[in-house]
């Protein structure tokens, strides 16, 4: 049994992110789980594969914090750029400003919600890194190559989320009402752009899936509702708005991500800074 888990750990990672993810959302048990479900098949698999050494050859990436102060500023800030770019060209198209709730009236309350986001297993960033670049990454791209490896995890993350489009309220299932079933793919082309820079970066940073993981994969979360929709934190809290994204500013966003990843591969001739030594 040993053999044939170590066989298809891979495959076997996905299915069991799919189950400890959608089962809970499905049965209605504890939606808050869905997001911790990639890194409780990514622990459960190196666990009964490696023991206390595969617990610890996972755990480790995520420890590495020295790198270039160059490559933490993108991980911080690189999200927020693209989110910026796409918001200036949505202005030059005639498109209307988001009406930066947080950054005017909320401001003191800003850095209590990146806490948030990056320590809550439930947000995103430590529930699902430890199985996307903890686990499936250096087995993916040390297998196929930086580049499929991108876009295969970047594809699976996309669909990963579904749930989403079909939750009662959010921002994903708004787009999906303003935008259409189609959104599902709109969706998943913007988590596979995603996933190439955080390939690049965990390459670049000698394999730290803390930079290029949980703080990218936060930057993400983080950004997006404060620059470029109308939460309110205050709203959220009392449960009197659900927030929103300008559609066309979505997809603009959207369209920047996707050209800069492009860029991305095409300077780096795919190999996003990968190479045997990683």
């Amino acid at each position: 049994m040993k053999n044939f888990i170590s066989r298809y750990q891979i495959s076997l990672f996905f299915i069991l992110a799919f189950i400890f993810s959608w089962f809970p959302w499905y049965t209605g048990m504890a939606v808050e789980v869905m997001p911790m479900g990639p890194s409780i098949a990514a622990f459960i698999l190196v666990v009964i594969i490696g023991g206390k050494r595969g617990f610890v050859e996972l755990v480790r990436p995520f420890g590495r914090w020295r790198a270039k102060l160059g490559l933490w500023g993108i991980a911080i800030l690189g999200p927020a750029t693209l989110y910026l770019i796409g918001l200036a060209v949505h202005l030059l198209l005639g498109g209307e400003a988001p009406p930066f709730i947080m950054l005017r009236e909320e401001l003191n309350l800003v850095p209590l919600y990146l806490v948030m986001v990056v320590l809550m297993p439930w947000n995103g960033p430590v529930g699902e890194e430890f199985g996307w670049t903890g686990f499936a990454l250096p087995r993916l791209q040390g297998k196929y190559g930086p580049l499929v490896a991108s876009l295969l995890i970047g594809s699976v993350w996309g669909i990963w989320h579904l749930p989403s489009f079909f939750a009662p309220q959010g921002v994903i299932s708004a787009l999906t009402d303003a935008l259409g079933s189609g959104f599902i793919f709109l969706y998943t082309l913007g988590t596979m752009a995603n996933y190439v820079f955080m390939t690049w970066l965990y390459n670049k940073s000698k394999a730290s899936a803390l930079i290029a993981g949980i703080v990218w994969h936060a930057a993400i979360d983080f950004w997006a509702p404060v620059l470029l929709s109308d939460s309110s934190l205050a709203a959220a809290r009392e449960g009197t708005h659900l927030p929103t994204i300008a559609p066309e500013l979505y997809l603009t966003v959207l369209a920047v991500q996707v050209v800069g990843a492009i860029i991305l591969m095409i300077a780096t001739k795919g190999r996003l800074g990968y190479s045997a030594q990683n």
